[in-house]
């Protein structure tokens, strides 16, 4: 109390703010309170005093498993990918992402996520990754409550020409994981034992996490609720409602911190898609590198190959009837997904599709669409059926589906 009174009394205002001298402003401290989430299978919260979210799965109706059985360490990265792969690990260790595992404070390790590298080709980046499948096995997952990206699509098409994308820095890695769940989080690295202290690329509630996260920090703003869509660790900021300093900044408030945001305009990567300014318009085109025709056809990679082709464009013309096709006959000439397809026509198809794509990709179109009227075209023929959506002159979606084989 004589502390009180030296600093001239105190004021406890309605807004929860506390000062210090009653007739002078002196020293406000603001009381923010913490946020907790509560989902079905997974629970998160904020601390203020460390700007920090901690994340917390739960496990299925079978309880706690217990100790895993997985021992595993590494799968082997290739040998081009070793050296990066390595120094990204050791990065993760000085940041405190990885730390050495200390069974007098977390008891014995209950579980070993093997190690691997996923070379992400379109950023010449090698990222670190973990093998959560055993571990996900005894997690429950609402998979229904995840975005889907086709969905998301459309609604930032919806949002104009001023709009800009801010992209969390490594953003999973921002979300710690409660202490009591690293004994199933521990890896091993040149001989040593840490374990993930964050959240992990792999686990199958991450991406219900980041979302829910994400979403309840921007919905703590009404401007910055209303002017931004989120998709997993992505953010559309509609510039026309709020600016995207101001996201930015609202964000690191919450313990969120960002990468160089990027206006559509100037050029930017859009949910997989290459969007850019011209004429007062926003265009689109695709932004991933097909690569190469499988050297060894199978079921398997032929579908993964033609997935490449069409993905989740908007707009792919005469490739999505191409793209079914070739994974009609795939179908016909394998009875399983690893049998190898001998024969030149399966691949003469293929050849010729890429080729096609190569000199005039119909992966492309026009991004912003703002209308009230819109028309749709259909057509078919006895191979296959096809519809698009036009919208102001442009074509902004299409669908294609291939008749049956026994179609007259």
């Amino acid at each position: 109390m004589n502390g009180i009174a030296a600093l001239g009394g105190v004021t406890v205002t309605g807004r929860r703010c506390v000062q210090f001298g009653l007739d002078d402003p002196g020293v406000c401290a603001a009381a923010e309170a913490g946020i907790s989430i509560r989902e079905k299978d997974f629970t998160a919260t904020y601390c203020p005093s460390t700007r920090s979210w901690t994340a917390a799965w739960k496990w299925s109706d079978a309880g706690e498993p217990g100790v895993l059985r997985n021992t595993v360490e590494e799968y082997p990265p290739a040998n081009v990918a070793r050296g990066a792969y390595e120094d990204e690990l050791r990065k993760w260790i000085k940041d405190g992402w990885l730390v050495p595992y200390d069974e007098s404070k977390h008891g014995p390790p209950k579980g070993l996520l093997p190690l691997m590298a996923v070379i992400q080709r379109n950023k010449k980046k090698v990222r670190p990754v973990m093998d959560f499948r055993e571990l996900n096995a005894h997690i429950e997952s609402h998979t229904a409550d995840a975005d889907v990206c086709s969905q998301k699509l459309r609604e930032w098409r919806r949002q104009g020409v001023n709009v800009a994308l801010i992209d969390l820095k490594k953003a999973y890695l921002q979300i710690r994981i409660d202490k009591s769940l690293w004994p199933y989080q521990t890896v091993v690295f040149k001989g040593k034992r840490y374990c993930l202290t964050r959240l992990g690329f792999g686990l199958n509630v991450a991406p219900l996490v980041m979302k829910a996260v994400l979403n309840c920090v921007l919905s703590r703003d009404p401007d910055v609720r209303k002017g931004t869509s989120a998709y997993i660790d992505d953010i559309l900021v509609n510039e026309s409602v709020v600016a995207v300093d101001r996201v930015k900044r609202h964000l690191a408030h919450y313990g969120l911190t960002c990468k160089t945001h990027e206006r559509a305009a100037d050029g930017a990567r859009l949910l997989g898609l290459k969007v850019w300014g011209e004429r007062g318009k926003l265009m689109w085109r695709r932004d991933n590198d097909v690569g190469e025709v499988p050297d060894v056809l199978t079921r398997r990679s032929v579908f993964s190959y033609c997935a490449k082709l069409v993905s989740h464009f908007p707009v792919c013309g005469w490739l999505r009837i191409a793209a079914a096709y070739i994974k009609r006959k795939a179908n016909d000439a394998a009875t399983s997904w690893v049998e190898v397809i001998d024969g030149d026509k399966l691949r003469g198809l293929i050849q010729e599709t890429a080729l096609a794509v190569k000199k005039r990709d119909p992966a492309r179109g026009r991004w912003d669409v703002s209308a009230e009227e819109a028309k749709i075209w259909v057509d078919a023929s006895s191979l296959a059926i096809g519809v698009a959506l036009e919208v102001s002159g442009s074509i902004v979606e299409d669908a294609a589906w291939l008749r049956p084989d026994d179609a007259q």
